[in-house]
């Protein structure tokens, strides 16, 4: 086969590590046994045929998302695997062991059926409210066992909801602008809901015994991005990695946003620029997770001093971590 850039690459099924179907359409990854990467054009019914002879050759090969990029779903636009991402000079997070999303609600039998059958999903941790839970519950998925690890005070995050719902309210969110998302993140990780939901969090990763793990907010931005930021941290992401992966929710989440843009728009009466200057309850930014980094070193006494006075993981815990997710 011929790469997108012009090389001739002969692959027997024993030579490949890693098949990933990207998420443009026609495209394809494959990583052979020294980590080499090669992505080609070919369409669904060539990406088929290659996937099912390379699944009938019995050969080890690793079906799924490349390095914090999102599923191949149909409805759930920021579920991204973190396997493949750098931890450290020699070792990689796991393939198939870490999953990010946000809300399940509206995942299809094929999505379903990817997370549990490509991804391998035993465990899924919500992070949300009891209010957002009973809004938009998740899909019961025979053999996956739901979890709910609250991170936020039910009634201090559904007031933010609530505000929206009324013009003084989003005059109220407007003038506190991205402020407001700082203080929020402040709380993930300082406020007593907090410490004890990423406290849960950690036991439940120490516990597992097999399949993946995805955990979930609403959006998958804030509260699952700083869930996965610490256990990036942990498992030996660098500065770089752990915002690029923190980030990478806004491309996923660019048509999202749109679509919130344009219902401020029709049913508040608002200008499409009065509409943007909401942008900062939508997207990911890296002043929200150094907040959390912030009060995390002037208040807790530095990440290792926090993780392991308030979330119970010692040395020898994060090393078991490493061990389980890590290879």
């Amino acid at each position: 086969m011929t790469d997108i850039n012009g090389i001739r690459h002969v692959y027997e099924p024993d030579d490949i590590l890693w098949f990933f179907e990207e998420t443009r359409p026609g495209l394809v990854r494959i990583i052979n046994t020294e980590r080499q990467l090669a992505t080609f054009a070919l369409d669904s019914r060539q990406t088929a045929v290659l996937k099912k002879e390379l699944k009938a050759s019995g050969s080890p090969i690793w079906f799924g998302a490349f390095q914090g990029e999102r599923l191949p779903l149909n409805k759930l636009p920021n579920t991204r695997g973190l396997g493949g991402l750098s931890a450290g000079s020699s070792a990689v997070i796991g393939h198939h062991e870490l999953i990010r999303s946000g809300a399940l609600h509206d995942a299809t039998p094929h999505d379903v059926e990817y997370l549990t059958g490509t991804m391998g999903l035993k465990t899924i941790i919500d992070l949300r409210t009891d209010l957002e839970i009973a809004a938009k519950p998740d899909p019961a998925i025979p053999g996956v066992q739901w979890v709910h690890v609250p991170l936020l005070d039910t009634w201090e995050y559904e007031e933010i909801g609530l505000r929206t719902l009324t013009e003084s309210g989003l005059e109220e969110m407007r003038n506190q602008g991205p402020e407001m998302m700082v203080r929020l993140y402040r709380k993930i990780v300082g406020a007593p809901e907090g410490i004890r939901g990423l406290k849960k969090f950690f036991q439940i990763l120490l516990a597992k015994r097999s399949g993946s793990v995805l955990w979930h907010c609403t959006q998958g931005k804030d509260r699952t991005g700083v869930a996965a930021a610490i256990l990036e941290r942990i498992l030996g992401c660098d500065a770089q990695v752990v915002e690029q992966d923190y980030l990478q929710t806004n491309p996923c989440l660019h048509m999202q946003e749109d679509q919130t843009e344009a219902w401020l728009t029709k049913k508040l009466h608002l200008s499409q620029k009065t509409a943007r200057d909401f942008s900062f309850l939508f997207e990911a930014r890296p002043e929200f997770l150094q907040a959390a980094w912030d009060i995390i070193d002037t208040e807790f006494g530095g990440f290792a001093a926090y993780l392991e006075n308030q979330l119970g993981l010692d040395q020898e815990k994060q090393a078991q971590l490493k061990r389980m997710y890590t290879c």
